[in-house]
């Protein structure tokens, strides 16, 4: 019995030492009287009951390790390294991928003003084939090279295709798909490959070039936004001239999509918006905007400081004595683009 109670103590005797340097009045006072009990135990005093209490001890700290947000080892839990921990992996989606570079529209044939500065430029559709190409290996050492080639029917340009060599996914892992599959595109060039190219034939007319390609569970959201029509404002570059310079460039009327960052809920339904680049995030903001949610809006309830939220916005106020912009959501989203998952 007594080689059982030492074991215990011995396990449970680190998880009280750790909690020493982040003890509160009540951790000091189990500190204390666990000094105590060590003493009663190692000299045989009172033994049964000494250990007894030593185990009420522990299951009294793995109470306050709760309560006081401690880790399983008493030390406090490092929540700005967990904050930037999720941001890092949140940077890797496909959303925001398509935030930072990627210019969706509603109908690419009627551009609006503050539309088209974008390099890239972003489509989605279906695969409708598929092929898997052999490239003889260079030498003799090496062996063949099997490369997949694929052909989409995209909505806003027409008949494309890819070789996986060149266009991986959102996240840089090699892209893989079958026939029917939805696919989100993203690329700046479309140009057609003589008979020195690697791909198919059939393939070789309308070859996409620098981008990326990533399957899609369906179409985007901003199918669904004809109501707005919102021109979508890829990063922060408008919205940061705007927040210093205190004009507004675009149309009167016209509504903005953007993908946000929540620097701070300033209550009553007006949100501080970052728009420093994702790569700092952890250091005090440099350029903010307002974000006056509607009561009742949809998606409301979901904004909380440190998250991303796609808006559409209008009502753009340059406010003198704030000296800030200030916008007025008309429609939130967590995501405008729903990645299937691929194997790691």
């Amino acid at each position: 019995m007594r080689t059982l109670a030492k074991t215990v103590c011995a396990l449970a005797l680190p998880l009280l030492l750790a909690a020493e340097s982040q003890a509160p009045d009540e951790g000091r006072a189990i500190l204390a009287e666990r000094d105590a009990l060590i003493q009663k135990i190692a000299n045989g005093e009172d033994y049964e009951r000494s250990v007894n209490r030593f185990i009420e001890l522990k299951k009294r700290f793995e109470k306050l390790v709760v309560e006081l947000k401690l880790k399983p080892d008493g030390a406090p839990i490092d929540r700005q390294r967990l904050a930037m921990e999720k941001q890092h992996q949140y940077q890797r989606t496909l959303d925001f991928r398509v935030g930072e570079q990627c210019p969706m529209n509603i109908d690419p044939e009627k551009r609006r003003n503050g539309e088209g500065g974008s390099v890239f430029r972003a489509d989605f559709g279906k695969i409708v084939a598929k092929k898997t190409v052999k490239i003889p290996a260079k030498s003799g050492f090496d062996e063949d090279e099997q490369i997949d080639a694929f052909q989409i029917a995209s909505t806003k340009s027409g008949l494309v295709a890819f070789g996986a060599k060149e266009m991986k996914t959102h996240d840089g892992k090699p892209f893989t798909g079958s026939v029917g599959d939805t696919v989100f595109l993203c690329f700046a060039s479309v140009s057609s490959h003589g008979s020195g190219s690697y791909l198919p034939a059939e393939f070789r007319d309308r070859v996409l070039g620098s981008g990326f390609a990533s399957r899609i569970k369906g179409p985007p959201r901003i199918a669904f936004k004809t109501k707005w029509n919102p021109i979508h404002l890829v990063g922060r570059s408008l919205l940061r001239s705007v927040a210093r310079e205190g004009r507004w460039p675009l149309d009167d009327g016209v509504t903005v999509l953007s993908h946000l960052f929540i620097e701070r809920d300033l209550g009553s339904g007006r949100y501080e918006i970052r728009l420093d680049e994702p790569h700092s995030l952890g250091r005090a903001s440099e350029l903010t905007f307002l974000l006056d949610v509607p009561s009742g809006l949809k998606g409301r309830e979901r904004l909380g400081t440190g998250e991303w939220v796609w808006v559409i916005m209008s009502r753009p106020v340059i406010d003198k004595q704030l000296r800030k912009l200030i916008l007025t959501a008309e429609d939130l989203e967590t995501s405008y683009v729903d990645a299937v998952d691929e194997p790691k």
